[in-house]
C-alpha cells in the first residue's frame, strides 16, 4: 500500500512539473508574440473565427493544436527563432502577412510584407523544415526552368485554401525573403 502511494505521489509530482514547464513555454512564446504584435498597433492575429467556414473546418480538423496565423522558426539560419504572422486590422478588412527576423535581445525586424486583404479568410500558415526541397508548380509557365530549392533553414508555407500555395524562404546570397509558388 505504501509503495502504491509513493509511486502515485511521484507520478503526480512529475505531472505537475511537466504542466509547469509546458505553461512556462507557452507563456514565453506568448510574450514573444506580444512583443511582435506591439510593432503593429491596430492589428491582431487572424483568428479561426475570421476564416471562411471551409478553411475553418479544415484547420480545426488538421491543426487543432497549432495557431494557423503564426510560424515561429529560424528562417535566416542565425540560430534565433523568427516569426511569420498573419495580421488583420482591428477597424477594417485590411490584412497582411509579415515575416520578422529576430536576433538576440533586439526587437524583431520586419523583412517581408504581403497584402492579404482579399484572402485572409482562406489563408493559413505552416512551417517548412530546413532541408526540404521545394519547386515551382508546373501550372506556371515562366518560359524557363526554375530549379528546385533545398531550404538551408526553415521556411513558411502560405496556403490559400482550395486556391494555391506559396513557400517563403530566406535567400542567404541575396539576404532577403524569396517566394516560390508550389501549388496552383
Amino acid at each position: 500500500m505504501v509503495r502504491i502511494l509513493v509511486r502515485g505521489s511521484a507520478s503526480l509530482l512529475l505531472l505537475v512539473l511537466a504542466c509547469s514547464v509546458s505553461r512556462l513555454n507557452a507563456q514565453g512564446q506568448g510574450n514573444a508574440i506580444d512583443s511582435v504584435l506591439i510593432q503593429f498597433p491596430g492589428f491582431h492575429l487572424v483568428t479561426l473565427q475570421e476564416r471562411d467556414s471551409d478553411a475553418r473546418a479544415y484547420i480545426q480538423r488538421r491543426f487543432s493544436k497549432d495557431n494557423p496565423s503564426v510560424v515561429h522558426a529560424d528562417f535566416d539560419g542565425d540560430g534565433n527563432p523568427d516569426f511569420a504572422v498573419l495580421l488583420k486590422a482591428d477597424k477594417s478588412t485590411a490584412a497582411k502577412l509579415v515575416v520578422l527576423l529576430c536576433a538576440g535581445n533586439r526587437p524583431c525586424k520586419s523583412v517581408y510584407e504581403l497584402d492579404e486583404t482579399g484572402y485572409y479568410g482562406s489563408v493559413y500558415l505552416r512551417p517548412v523544415a530546413a532541408g526540404s526541397r521545394i519547386s515551382q508548380t508546373d501550372a506556371i509557365d515562366t518560359g524557363d526552368s526554375t530549379p528546385p530549392v533545398r531550404l538551408s533553414s526553415a521556411g513558411v508555407r502560405i496556403t490559400y485554401f482550395g486556391k494555391g500555395e506559396v513557400v517563403l524562404y530566406w535567400d542567404k546570397k541575396l539576404k532577403k525573403i524569396r517566394e516560390i509558388q508550389t501549388e496552383d
